[in-house]
């Protein structure tokens, strides 16, 4: 499963990572791992050219951002990823879970 878990301070996100592998198909047939992977690495090059000061990247075996610098810009790149990938935990619950934890 496709674990997303997002960090949240005073309704801001602060952090987002995702995890795990859906495996709901053959490796190279997994719609539901292109869908996320697209998204995230789509999340990535967004907070990279368009706000690379206020972020800290990650692409191993975890993608993650992390806020550094949070302003209008950050929290609405952040919040058009989540809901994408909230669009696909729509038709794909069974393959993919979003966690907000709130600190």
């Amino acid at each position: 499963m496709i674990r997303v878990c997002v960090i949240m301070h005073d309704n801001l996100i602060q952090e987002m990572s995702i995890t795990g592998h859906a495996n709901q198909a053959d490796s190279g047939h997994d719609l539901v791992c292109a869908g996320v992977s697209s998204i995230a690495v789509g999340l990535l090059n967004a907070c990279d050219l368009l706000a690379s000061d206020c972020f800290e990247l990650y692409m191993q075996d975890t993608i993650k951002v992390v806020v550094v610098k949070n302003n209008v810009n950050t929290q609405t790149i952040l919040r058009t990823g989540l809901i994408q990938l909230q669009t696909v935990v729509q038709q794909y619950s069974e393959f993919i879970e979003i966690v907000k934890q709130e600190v």
